[in-house]
């Protein structure tokens, strides 16, 4: 789905997923995530910790991954518009 990231020692990082939607639940460490995305309900592994909160966007690693969820547009397509 997503790629995994090798760091210099050539060990497999977690995956990096970024992604525009909405938090259906409270986030917090010790429980699975839930999320709108493309009206699908998505589930995550549970949260490790959280990152980033912010109006714009939310940060957080899971056992898996480390999501980027943004409300309103993708990291990319904000960084262009401004660009």
């Amino acid at each position: 789905m997503f790629p995994r990231i090798k760091n210099k020692h050539e060990q497999i990082t977690k995956t990096q997923v970024y992604l525009t939607g909405s938090l259906v639940n409270i986030l917090r460490a010790g429980t699975p995530a839930l999320y709108l995305y493309q009206g699908n309900l998505i589930r995550t592994s549970t949260v490790q910790a959280i990152l980033e909160a912010s109006p714009e966007y939310v940060c957080f690693e899971t056992i898996n991954s480390i999501y980027t969820i943004s409300y309103t547009s993708m990291p990319v397509e904000g960084m262009k518009a401004i660009a």
